[in-house]
């Protein structure tokens, strides 16, 4: 808001001052009526409730208030304002400064001095700041010589006839663990006369641990409708959901991380682009919130900051942030035109003001109400800029959300869940988004997840009818027990006989059961073994040579000898590699469905950048295809085989470029690099002579099959 004039209230924004002012009267006449019973009406009827969603100007509303009751109740009042992290502090200041100039700012660590307070002066700080079980542990609870402690300037004041009034400014996130010492110290340190809550989220369990806590009861609710909001002109009209889709092939190829970075790069350069059409000086942000570091693991920023350098985007415009809690400068990133980009790691419920920003990735591990909730509230403000445009253009009308983890579209169904819970609040069609999971069971699933099983192949026969037919069909085929084992025919029929037997009971009779005394020549039967053997001479006749020729395996030093050059000449010569080397992308369909409005859903193409990391790690095993060739040699060989015809032929590269290139075609063609092979091994090819026997012994019979097998073979 810095620089802006001071702003008109929308008509749903007056409304709310009205009311909370009204609010702030009633619980007035009840304090000058009930004098002794001060703090019980302060508990049971002093708490109002604003219930507004993110972006429609809840501070602006409350400072509004805060100023209209300057001078308007019977005592003057003095205001502790406490948001939840320490950058909200500065933001607020700010805000307030700029648009409720006749309230004065106070600095609760600086200036505690009760005789110069005024009525409808402010003090903004966290509760972490103030609240502890030992008040002597933060400095402002502290006296000393310089200055009075917090404890005692707010007796002071209660002295002097000031109310005392509190604000809790995004109340579904200032308690939590430390909800207990917060109650506490509102007990029995500030022992407000109003309160006044304000929040986006409706029915926050941690604002009702607080109420239980501290004994209070909220006696008044103003609940806007984000219809309103949206009329105004404060919140875009929808909230699309971006899901990528990509061919079953490319799913290797491609990292999902940085997939899901470049569909939303891919957005927010369309949103600029559609802001420089019209004229309107806003450079649009985009957020990206990464998840936190693990103890010595690798640093999310750097990973992420590293992959949208690889899409294009430009380090100058990318903005980090990596503090526990947000800074001042970390909010100030947020109106800072040269940055389009900001990673940052805290939870994305800060309650941050981004009105530049439209889109928001999130590659944090998070699920749950809040996280969809404030989700909602980073990209769904309107930038002042836009607003005499709002209604008119879609792209700009709406925010935009991408996850990398299908699970975390669980956080948005659940604030679907909660936004019905408002009244009036705007209804959502459907309660559950059509999300792609992996790896679960129909009974584990979330409700209304899509579960679609993989076919497996069937399970082997059970009939042992046909567990028989197979295995006599493989006995007959082979000849494993007539043939192979060369049984004598007594031996065999028993053999057969035994394998019938076993296969009736479901079993497989080869190396399992088979009877010991089971030999391929036993007593007695020899003679008859021999007397069945024939001798058969080679025919010289039909031109056969005396020698046949030996492939000898080449040694070590000769496969050193330029062989992985020849394979590599020979791959790149009988395949299109440097094809390969303008393939950086593989197209993609990104959907977009808004999550406000029934039916509506776009569809684009999108080329997304492949990832070398994958392709190196698929393309591996093709390199390992012979283990007497070193597969780093090989790869080495091919990517400067491949620079050697890109410099012949001028075509510009770089070294990434070409393994990449050489890494996808031997995925393409993996059978060209095992030619390559055959025909470079050919070149190198040692033979030594195997003489051919002039005579071979065969049973009768098997007369018949031999003769069909070796035709060179006849009885003399």
């Amino acid at each position: 808001m810095k620089g802006e004039a001071r702003l008109a209230l929308a008509g749903f924004q007056q409304s709310a001052v009205d009311a909370l002012i009204g609010t702030l009267g009633r619980i007035t006449q009840l304090h000058e009526a009930n004098p002794s019973r001060r703090r019980a009406v302060a508990l049971q009827s002093g708490v109002a409730l604003l219930q507004a969603p993110t972006g429609s100007g809840k501070t602006l509303m409350l400072g509004r208030t805060l100023e209209a009751m300057r001078g308007a109740l019977p005592n003057k009042t003095v205001w502790f304002w406490f948001a939840p992290y320490s950058g909200l502090v500065s933001q607020t200041r700010a805000a307030l400064v700029e648009q409720c100039g006749s309230l004065r700012m106070r600095d609760v660590y600086k200036d505690r001095e009760a005789s110069q307070t005024r009525d409808g002066d402010v003090f903004i700080q966290t509760w972490a700041s103030v609240a502890s079980r030992n008040k002597d542990a933060r400095k402002v609870r502290r006296t000393s010589e310089h200055s009075l402690s917090l404890d005692d300037m707010l007796a002071d004041l209660r002295d002097a006839g000031f109310y005392i009034g509190v604000v809790i400014d995004e109340a579904h996130l200032n308690f939590g663990a430390s909800a207990t010492a917060a109650a506490e110290f509102y007990l029995q340190g500030l022992k407000p006369d109003f309160t006044i809550l304000a929040t986006a989220t409706p029915n926050d369990d941690k604002l009702e641990q607080f109420e239980k806590v501290a004994g209070i009861e909220v006696a008044s609710r103003i609940v806007i409708d984000r219809a309103e909001v949206v009329t105004a002109g404060l919140n875009k009209r929808g909230l699309m959901l971006g899901i990528l889709k990509f061919h079953a092939d490319d799913l290797a190829l491609i990292d999902l991380e940085q997939g899901t970075l470049q569909a939303g790069w891919s957005q927010h350069c369309l949103i600029r682009e559609r802001l420089a059409e019209r004229g309107i000086g806003v450079t649009p942000l985009m957020l990206i919130q990464v998840e936190d570091q693990a103890g010595g693991g690798e640093d999310p920023v750097a990973r992420v900051k590293q992959k949208l350098k690889e899409i294009g985007v430009r380090e100058e415009t990318i903005a980090v942030h990596t503090s526990g809690e947000p800074d001042p400068e970390f909010h100030v990133l947020a109106y800072d035109p040269s940055k389009e980009v900001l990673i940052f790691k805290v939870a994305v419920a800060t309650g941050f003001d981004a009105p530049r920003a439209w889109t928001l990735i999130s590659v944090r591990p998070s699920r749950g109400k809040d996280f969809g909730l404030q989700i909602v509230g980073r990209v769904m403000r309107v930038h002042p800029a836009v607003r005499p445009f709002h209604g008119t253009d879609p792209l700009l009308d709406r925010g935009y959300v991408f996850l990398t983890d299908a699970e975390l579209q669980e956080g948005l169904s659940a604030a679907v869940d909660e936004l019905k819970a408002v009244r009036h609040s705007i209804e959502l069609i459907t309660d559950t988004l059509d999300v792609v999971q992996y790896g679960e069971s129909p009974a584990t699933m979330a409700p209304g997840v899509q579960f679609r099983s993989i076919p497996r192949p069937p399970p082997p026969p059970v009939d042992p009818q046909e567990r028989e037919a197979r295995l006599l069909a493989v006995i007959d085929a082979g000849f494993v027990l007539r043939d192979a084992l060369h049984l004598p025919p007594a031996v065999q029929d028993k053999a057969i006989k035994t394998g019938e037997a076993l296969a009736a009971l479901g079993e497989t009779p080869l190396f399992g059961r088979m009877e010991e005394q089971l030999r391929p020549y036993q007593a007695g039967t020899e003679r008859t073994s021999l007397r069945n053997t024939r001798t058969y001479r080679l025919r010289t006749d039909l031109g056969i040579p005396k020698d046949l020729y030996q492939e000898v395996p080449l040694q070590p030093h000769e496969i050193a000898n330029g062989l992985v050059q020849d394979i590599a000449r020979e791959f790149c010569q009988s395949t299109d590699v440097t094809g390969e080397l303008h393939r950086k992308r593989r197209n993609a369909t990104l959907g977009l469905r808004d999550l406000f409005e029934q039916n509506t859903e776009e569809f684009r193409s999108i080329g997304l950048l492949m990832s070398n990391a994958r392709i190196a790690e698929k393309a591996q095993h093709e390199f390992e295809f012979d283990n007497t060739i070193d597969p780093r040699d090989l790869q080495r060989a091919l990517i400067a085989e491949l620079r050697k015809r890109c410099e012949a032929d001028g075509i510009e590269f770089d070294n990434s470029d070409l393994r990449r290139a050489v890494e996808l075609a031997v995925m393409k063609y993996p059978d060209a690099l095992k030619e390559a092979r055959g025909v470079a091994r050919g070149r190198r090819v040692a033979l030594k002579p195997v003489p051919i026997p002039e005579h071979n012994s065969g049973r009768r019979a098997s007369l018949r099959r031999a003769k069909a097998a070796t035709a060179c073979f006849l009885s003399g």
